[in-house]
């Protein structure tokens, strides 16, 4: 299916500097947001479950996506498995909150200062 979407100019904006700053097609990276949107909506969660053989096939999708290689299909089951990897991630080893709630109010700061 094809779809036209007219967004909003902030939003193209920011999506334009994000493929200057990653070097990624805009298509591309529009595929990738709705993919990650769509596997959140329709996936219920992996409690944690991670094997090395999920971890090998995710690595062989980076390459894939890094070299330009990956179909769409390979691009969502990357997608699905970053999503289980960081469950997995999550459950064994937190992140320290202390760090993000520093960061999130520094980016709250730079926001209301127009940074």
């Amino acid at each position: 299916m094809k779809y036209e979407v007219d967004l909003p100019a902030d939003v193209e904006r920011r999506l334009s500097d994000k493929a200057i700053q990653t070097g990624q097609d805009v298509v591309h990276l529009i595929r990738i947001a709705v993919g990650r949107f769509v596997d959140e909506e329709t996936h219920s969660p992996s409690n944690g479950v991670w094997s090395a053989k999920m971890q090998d096939r995710r690595c062989e999708l980076i390459d894939k996506d890094i070299a330009g290689t990956a179909t769409a299909a390979e691009r969502t089951e990357l997608n699905e498995l970053d999503r289980r990897a960081n469950e997995h991630f999550d459950r064994v080893a937190p992140p320290p909150i202390e760090g993000a709630r520093l960061l999130h109010q520094k980016l709250l700061q730079n926001r209301a200062n127009g940074k």
